[in-house]
């Protein structure tokens, strides 16, 4: 029996190692094929959408059977608990990141008001606290993971001057056309700023992991 859950265990950690990797590579994806203007990447991010939710659904009956397989200890039912909700919040990462790569295919025979220049400030900074959380979880670095939470605020702010920006955007545009854009563009900025609050509460599930302490940011 200890075998078996041993395995099954290692099975479930291995399959979230998986969905990370996807769903980094979706993030990273969606963010190219917005600079690039590249049709072509922004489908393959939509397509691999199914595969995270296939993901999330397979890491939930994992976790049901490992709860099943005897009395599990305390700690194992809070870190298998804390598992289900970092697939949960990689899920999201994945479907905002499919909104990104949506936005694309909707703008893609037009061309862009003006340079990006804080979008590809927020995309890079959410990017990298994906990155560093993910590293951390991994790693069981509950310092790092703190490092990412604490970054939340640098992307929070930087959307908050892209969200400024757009208004003033639009309050000057006088074409219908130019207004649509900028609001798309924000609704870009505001998925990246989710991405990092999925990241946060990647850190703080890892910080629990880690130390048995719950934490909020």
């Amino acid at each position: 029996m200890e075998q078996t859950y041993e395995n099954r265990k290692k099975q479930l950690l291995d399959d979230l190692s998986n969905m990370s990797e996807i769903a980094e590579e979706m993030l990273q994806n969606a963010i190219k094929a917005l600079d690039e203007k590249d049709v072509s990447l922004a489908k393959d991010v939509i397509n691999r959408d199914d595969v995270l939710d296939n993901y999330q659904v397979t890491i939930e009956e994992e976790v049901s059977r490992l709860l099943s397989l005897d009395k599990p200890l305390t700690s194992d039912v809070y870190n298998n608990v804390a598992l289900v909700k970092i697939a949960g919040d990689l899920e999201r990462v994945g479907d905002l990141a499919t909104d990104i790569a949506d936005t694309v295919l909707e703008l893609k025979n037009e061309e862009y008001l003006e340079p990006l220049v804080m979008i590809p400030e927020l995309a890079n900074t959410v990017s990298d606290m994906l990155d560093t959380v993910l590293e951390a979880f991994v790693t069981r670095n509950a310092d790092l993971a703190e490092a990412v939470c604490r970054k939340d605020e640098v992307a929070d702010n930087i959307y908050d001057k892209i969200y400024g920006h757009s208004i003033k955007l639009i309050n000057e545009s006088e074409g219908t056309r130019n207004i649509n854009q900028v609001i798309q563009f924000l609704n870009i900025a505001k998925s990246l700023e989710r991405i990092g609050d999925h990241a946060t509460n990647i850190g703080e599930e890892t910080i629990f992991i880690v130390t048995g302490k719950r934490v909020k940011y």
